[in-house]
């Protein structure tokens, strides 16, 4: 402990993005072992958000006992945080759930890894961001290597693997339109309250979503699926997000996201390891292509 305590703000924010990285590549493994209880990604993410809200709520309420924080809030901020965490973890994780139900957790993992070219591309259509050539490059090497593990599972496991992958690059879209919104609020309010009100705002509308379009006195939950759940809520959701808020704050986005490359390789050690998925030449070769376009990407300036 008193080593850790030693390290530098540098080292300790790699460690806290290391530590992102590995809990945000396992939760597909839970996630598909929720479905193997026969849950659906409804009541999945109704009950996720149902096990993680109270404990953004407490956190929210001791970040607010500093008056330099309170003071950092106003109605317009605020909102804008609500509605930015709607895109990040209400719209994308729905969307991520639902295309898991149809493709591997490699290929999900893979499909919605490509997220930074959406941060790029969407970054030069809103905000005027220069594209240069070297971006290019690194967006086609990025596609190819997904399109080798998707090719891959099309020929494996049919047709589903195309509704999958859509419903997960629509996730990408969402989580690329959060990190480009939320850049100007974290720097307003701080990465741990912006993080906290934009899970809190998803939370309570997803648990809307749920009470609307499922039964509430008879939900279709396992208490083995109840246990994954409350694993993902706990060690899939609340940890890393503040893990990845702390990385930022230290190192910064960009090498952040640099350590976050190691994801797609943890998610199909699991997968392999836990879920007895295929590891072919295709998913090592594609992996490892699709590191190399973000690596280049994340290099860019």
């Amino acid at each position: 402990m008193q080593r850790l305590l030693s390290l530098s703000p540098a080292s300790i924010g790699f460690l806290f993005a290391l530590g992102s990285a590995a809990l945000f590549a396992i939760r597909p493994i839970f996630v598909k072992l929720v479905y193997a209880e026969g849950t659906d990604p409804t009541t999945l993410i109704g009950f996720r958000m149902l096990f993680s809200l109270p404990v953004y709520a407490l956190i929210l309420l001791w970040l607010l006992r500093d008056p330099e924080l309170r003071e950092r809030l106003n109605l317009s901020n605020v909102s804008q945080a609500a509605i930015v965490g709607w895109f990040g973890y209400y719209f994308a994780s729905l969307l991520d759930l639902i295309g898991l139900q149809y493709v591997t957790a490699q290929l999900g993992r893979m499909v919605l890894y490509v997220y930074p070219t959406f941060v790029v591309l969407f970054g030069a259509l809103l905000f005027h961001h220069k594209i240069t050539l070297r971006t290019v490059v690194s967006l086609l090497i990025t596609y190819t290597g997904v399109l080798i593990i998707f090719g891959h599972d099309l020929e494996s496991y049919g047709s589903d693997v195309i509704k999958g992958s859509l419903f997960i690059l629509a996730c990408a879209v969402s989580f690329a339109f959060y990190l480009l919104f939320s850049k100007p609020l974290i720097q307003q309010m701080g990465s741990r309250l912006f993080t906290a009100i934009a899970l809190i705002s998803a939370s309570l509308a997803i648990l809307v979503h749920y009470g609307v379009t499922r039964s509430i006195t008879t939900p279709n939950v396992t208490p083995t699926a109840l246990f994954w759940i409350f694993i993902i809520a706990m060690f899939c959701t609340v940890i890393p997000t503040f893990f990845t808020t702390s990385a930022v704050a230290r190192i910064g986005a960009d090498k952040t996201g640099i350590v976050a490359m190691v994801g797609p390789g943890f998610t199909s050690l699991f997968a392999v390891s836990i879920l007895h998925e295929p590891f072919t030449l295709y998913h090592l070769a594609g992996i490892s292509i699709t590191i190399l376009g973000v690596w280049v990407l994340s290099r860019t300036k």
